[in-house]
């Protein structure tokens, strides 16, 4: 017998119904079936409005994490290595502020030392709210 498709999900879930009475507000859910002019198939989440069914035909996903200062936010920044290949985004610093860049995971040193200093995330609009969180921050923005 094969596991339900959602079992991993399913588990994390229940972490979150162990830790809050109202779960689903740390969900989203999508049954989108649009695509874009290039033929990807373009997510559309929202959010959960009470226990998910399950359903094989939806995708489900904890929402992604976010840090806060003050009154700005950005995505929470991977904690795990990628796979050789895969595209990335990470925070450098420009000749005169914070900026986000591209490169492609190779596993090298400069990887590392970039994942390990949390700056590593998979799109280019997550890394550049990471660097205009930190260039608020240095212009002293943080009420």
């Amino acid at each position: 017998m094969t596991a339900h498709k959602h079992a991993a999900l399913m588990l994390q879930y229940a972490q979150d119904a162990a830790e809050t009475d109202r779960p689903w507000e740390r969900w989203e859910v999508s049954d989108s079936t649009k695509y874009d002019s290039s033929g990807r198939l373009v997510r559309n989440w929202r959010q959960l409005g009470d226990n998910p069914d399950w359903n094989s035909n939806v995708r489900y996903r904890r929402k992604p994490q976010v840090i806060r200062v003050g009154r700005h936010e950005f995505p929470k920044p991977l904690i795990n290595e990628l796979v050789i290949g895969v595209n990335y985004f990470y925070v450098k610093i420009g000749n005169t502020c914070f900026e986000a860049a591209e490169s492609s995971w190779m596993g090298n040193g400069q990887d590392q030392m970039r994942l390990e200093s949390k700056r590593v995330h998979l799109t280019r609009e997550a890394a550049q709210a990471h660097a205009d969180v930190l260039n608020a921050i240095c212009r002293g923005d943080i009420d």
